[in-house]
């Protein structure tokens, strides 16, 4: 092989490596925002206090809950009262339409479902923002939470029932985005539904 064959091989070589290190680049940049991005996910949902609420859907398909999630700007706050040895699922929406009061009454949602696990106080918010996105929040205030000495912080509608604000610090967070003015951010837990069944969870 002469010499003008051996330099056009050799600059085959170096571009063909040069090529490979840039896609190799390429990769670990994509894979590196790919994890970046399930991080943040991952730091959005709460996992300090347990949460695991189901919601039959299907055996209650009149309820205000089984049709937040289908109405942008509706929320409702929900929580488990057990009354004469039955559970009974409250719900308290923002929009003024009186409260519901649920009772589960089949064996499932009466014997075999845990209601002992709904965030800091046994008490969620459950809705759909404006722009379509589902939301689960604790409805304890998270600053003070952070910042008292026990759990019992509730937070209450605003008048256009897009907020939530705290009695005690005197907070506002909107429910859209979960935050407050100052940068607060509501305890927020995973909301899922086939349809059948509404979990929210850790």
């Amino acid at each position: 092989m002469d010499s003008t064959s051996i330099a056009c091989w050799k600059r085959k070589i170096n571009c063909f490596v040069r090529n490979s290190i840039a896609w190799h680049d390429i990769s670990v940049v994509a894979c590196t925002l790919t994890l970046m991005a399930c991080a943040s996910d991952g730091y959005r949902y709460s996992t300090q206090y347990p949460c695991n609420f189901t919601f039959y859907v299907s055996y209650h398909p009149t309820s205000i809950l089984s049709r937040v999630l289908d109405n942008p700007g509706l929320y409702v706050w929900i929580e488990v009262q057990k009354k004469s040895g039955v559970n009974h699922l409250m719900v308290h929406p923002c929009n003024g339409d009186g409260d519901e009061d649920i009772a589960l009454t089949t064996e499932i949602e009466n014997s075999r479902l845990n209601y002992n696990s709904m965030g800091a106080n046994g008490q969620l918010i459950v809705g759909c923002t404006p722009f379509g996105e589902w939301r689960a929040y604790d409805r304890q205030c998270p600053y003070c939470l952070e910042n008292k000495s026990n759990l019992s912080f509730p937070l209450t509608w605003t008048k256009n029932g897009q907020s939530v604000e705290c009695g005690k610090c005197n907070r506002v967070y909107n429910l859209s985005s979960g935050i407050s003015d100052d940068g607060q951010r509501l305890v927020e837990y995973r909301v899922q539904t086939n349809g059948t069944v509404l979990q929210v969870h850790n």
